[in-house]
């Protein structure tokens, strides 16, 4: 980093975080956030400083089971119990030496120790806790992976930082946090996180290669011994080799219920509405235990009731509320989803049309596509109506007839365009293209200067895109890209938004160009890849899209220099954009963080479907999905890069992850498929 850049650092860190709003409001393909200049970009890379590069490329496949730190002897836990008994010795000295000798044992006999926090002596029983709650003990091992390590490093603090390490494990790759997040099941004294790490390992899914019944011996290898009531859940489930114990679980819930109702530190209401979802989870596919499933599903519903105090949580929190209602979905269970509709007080429903969605999706479940078109008319026309999709605002009688199909009503004008937009996204990531197209088309209006209408043109055109209706995207820009070439007046109008211009021209360009290569024209979309790049240099889509043509050899070597080119300066950006970072506050990490893993993204994309290092690829793209880990379109990202390696089980992984957070977006699902059948093959 250069010195005369960093005295203008506050400036340009406000012109970034200006550039970045803009960005992420209008921006959604990989490269939108890459536009950025140099000067104005901070990120950070500060969690990858000490990332390990054997972990990059040599992953074990398979998670190992326990070998002797890991697996606990009876003349161990013998040890254990004398030990504490020697807590309450006359003599001092002994005194001393035991506790000692306990804090060098570590986590090893934290479960013992815990149920000594509870003897009947009670020097015992103080000395105990006081080790217990010492948080003295190392969680991390030395035969745990370094990203192991390095996320139990400070594992031990508050509760709600303790939750956030537990999920952090979850997200490694290879399966690496199996072994940490057992070990936090079987020792960890706070009930709720053990619980926690156990639910999580019952609701993994067996790796690549792996069957469930090998997947079950691993826990209990590594949990045999465990004496707290997480342990006894993953033990339980680990034993079950084809019978599910309705009965036991049953008791399991009410036991969850009761230490909820009776305020107990032991559980939470988040962790028994998860332990009643896995419940669910695990019946629902068997058609005759179905109406058991349900049932359960229905006492999520009434925990208010159990709990008075938790009902607002539970009946009239919209966030839950919405989860509870995409979680039914998930699992076809419509009616729980028509059930809560019913609850739900009138000022949410007829606030938040998303929930009358949800209730025309459950009657498409159902197989009452009429009701349900008829319902998500109303949402479009913010009708709010009952469970049974009658309007609220209406005599129920001119009612019972329901609508044929969704109509596109008329562009309006509307003062939700925002809200419409985001309710359009949502819809799409639901798979529901044709009720999110008609709630986009109406977050439309005349005034193509209005960033709430460039926000809704440019998701209409991206969703079309990703269903491979590439004419269609590039006609619901042209009327915006028409403008801006032929009057002057409206191109001085959007120099606010010349950035988002740019992207919408260049985008414009790429899906003539895609729709050109699909139907064979090569000429007319070499021509518009060009234009594409012309208006924005860094559209690696167009980039990748001439990579797919076969071209002159003049053609190729110009190809490959704006390759060359677009990938030297994606390189300066990260590194000068990491330097800047370490001088700037805290309180803009998040953002900085976000554009860090979208230009990461962007050029292990590129390389991935390109030329290049695709060991570069696959670093690049993990630090990304490392940045952000719910991001189903990094993931999607790191399997291509696996892919290029002909890594196919590695990509598969990914690409598996990736639909399991976007399940309907058209574009995961086929690279899932092609992956899973290079897989096959390769295995053959």
């Amino acid at each position: 980093m250069k010195n005369e850049r960093s005295t203008n650092s506050e400036n340009k860190s406000n012109t970034l975080r200006q550039d970045m709003e803009l960005t992420q409001s209008h921006g959604r393909s990989r490269w939108a956030l890459s536009r950025l200049t140099t000067e104005t970009l901070l990120a950070t890379c500060l969690a990858f400083s000490s990332l390990c590069p054997r972990c990059i490329s040599q992953a074990p496949a398979e998670p190992h089971s326990p070998a002797g730190v890991e697996s606990e002897t009876s003349g161990l836990r013998q040890q254990i119990a004398s030990l504490i008994e020697q807590l309450c010795n006359p003599n001092y000295s002994n005194r001393v030496r035991a506790q000692a000798e306990l804090e060098r044992i570590g986590v090893l006999a934290l479960d013992q120790l815990h149920a000594a926090s509870f003897h009947a002596d009670p020097q015992i029983a103080s000395t105990a806790r006081f080790v217990v709650q010492s948080n003295q003990f190392s969680w991390s091992w030395d035969t745990d992976p370094i990203t192991v390590r390095q996320i139990l490093e400070t594992y031990g603090a508050s509760e709600s930082e303790k939750s956030m390490y537990i999920d952090q494990l979850q997200r490694l790759e290879h399966d690496e946090g199996f072994a940490a997040l057992c070990r936090l099941v079987r020792y960890e004294t706070r009930s709720a996180l053990s619980k926690r790490a156990a639910l999580i390992l019952m609701r993994s899914k067996p790796t690549v290669t792996q069957t469930l019944a090998n997947r079950k011996e691993l826990l209990r290898n590594f949990i045999g011994g465990g004496q707290s009531q997480a342990s006894r859940w993953l033990l339980e489930y680990a034993s079950a080799e084809e019978e599910f114990d309705f009965q036991w679980w049953e008791q399991t819930l009410m036991n969850e219920l009761q230490q909820l109702k009776s305020s107990s530190i032991e559980t939470n209401l988040e962790l028994v509405i998860d332990l009643h979802k896995w419940v669910v989870e695990q019946t629902y596919k068997l058609e005759t235990h179905r109406e058991y499933a349900l049932s359960i599903a229905r006492s999520i519903l009434t925990i208010g009731k159990t709990v008075p105090v938790l009902e607002s949580m539970i009946g009239n929190r919209s966030t839950r509320a919405n989860e509870l209602a995409q979680w039914a979905l998930k699992f076809k269970l419509p009616e729980i989803v028509q059930e809560q509709h019913a609850k739900l007080p009138n000022s949410i429903i007829s606030r938040e049309f998303f929930f009358g969605y949800m209730l025309a999706e459950s009657y498409q479940l159902q197989s009452k596509p009429e009701l349900a078109n008829s319902i998500a008319e109303n949402s479009l026309n913010q009708i709010a109506c009952d469970e049974y999709g009658v309007p609220k605002s209406a005599n129920s009688q001119e009612h019972t007839q329901a609508k044929p199909g969704i109509v596109f009503p008329s562009r309006r004008n509307i003062s939700d365009q925002g809200r419409r937009s985001d309710l359009g996204e949502k819809l799409e990531d639901r798979g529901q293209f044709v009720w999110a197209e008609a709630e986009l088309r109406l977050a439309l209006n005349d005034d193509l200067t209005n960033d709430s209408t460039l926000d809704a043109m440019q998701k209409l055109a991206d969703m079309l895109h990703i269903q491979s209706k590439h004419a269609e995207a590039a006609d619901s820009l042209e009327p915006f890209v028409t403008r801006f070439n032929n009057e002057p007046m409206f191109k001085r109008q959007l120099s606010e938004f010349n950035g988002v211009a740019i992207e919408i021209i260049s985008n414009y360009h790429l899906y003539i160009a895609d729709d050109a290569r699909e139907k064979g024209d090569a000429a007319k979309a070499a021509s518009n890849y060009w234009l594409s790049i012309e208006a924005a240099p860094e559209n690696v889509d167009a980039i990748i899209g001439l990579y797919r043509l076969s071209l002159s050899e003049i053609e190729s070597d110009k190809r490959r220099n704006r390759l060359t080119k677009t990938i030297a300066e994606f390189r300066k950006r990260i590194r000068e954009g990491e330097e800047l970072l370490k001088k700037s506050n805290s309180g803009d990490h998040s953002s900085y963080s976000s554009w860090l893993a979208n230009t990461s993204n962007t050029l292990a994309w590129v390389i991935a479907n390109t030329e290049g290092s695709k060991e570069e690829a696959v670093f690049l793209s993990r630090k990304a999905c490392a940045l952000a880990p719910e991001k189903a379109e990094y993931l999607d990202t790191l399997g291509y890069c696996y892919a290029a390696m002909d890594r196919y089980k590695d990509a598969v992984e990914q690409q598996r992850r990736a639909v399991e957070l976007k399940p309907h977006h058209p574009e995961l699902v086929k690279a899932l498929y092609r992956f899973e059948a290079k897989l096959r093959s390769t295995q053959k």
